[in-house]
């Protein structure tokens, strides 16, 4: 008995379902979307079994179930281990136990200790910029007014990842 004898009438039909199943979920590993190549393939795949089942071999039916079921655990197992010690888990994709750049906490207690602290407007603050104080580069808003680039400024409050500063030098820093 050969292939096309085992898959009856539907042999034909069969086959190009299989292809276009493969091909369909092959498509779907690789771009990104809503998964209609995966929707294709997968209703291609019950087309698959439900010929089988109605006019061809029921027999033929519950192997094609069971490779299906076995290279979809086995893309499951790939993907995981992948994930753990493979690319996938180097990839931004996998998410870290532990991160190594700072965090939130760390710089809004940073960027406290520059309250008061008179620097010089790299940019041109029109109100946001940057400037150099306390011989480091920091993004910085202004109060009010535009401030030139080359024209002092001074700290007036840190909050979070903000820092507003208003024009002149080191005077008494004010809460607002």
């Amino acid at each position: 008995m050969t292939f096309f004898e085992l898959l009856g009438p539907t042999a034909v039909a069969t086959v190009i379902c299989l292809i276009v199943a493969l091909v369909m979920f092959v498509i779907e590993l690789f771009t990104p979307g809503i998964g209609v190549a995966g929707a294709t393939g997968l209703l291609s795949l019950i087309a698959v079994v439900v010929m089988q089942i109605g006019w061809g071999q029921p027999r033929v039916a519950m192997y094609i179930i069971a490779i299906a079921l076995l290279v979809i655990i086995l893309g499951l197992i790939w993907v995981i281990r992948s994930m753990q010690r493979g690319r996938l888990s180097k990839s931004f994709l996998v998410l870290k136990d532990e991160s190594n750049g700072t965090s939130v906490p760390d710089v809004a207690s940073a960027k406290s200790e520059l309250v008061g602290k008179s620097g010089v407007a790299i940019t041109t603050l029109r109100p946001a910029g940057i400037a150099e104080i306390d011989g480091k580069r920091v993004d910085v808003a202004t109060v009010g007014a535009f401030i030139q680039k080359g024209e002092t400024v001074t700290v007036v409050k840190a909050e979070g990842i903000h820092i507003l500063v208003r024009a002149g030098g080191a005077t008494e820093p004010q809460e607002s």
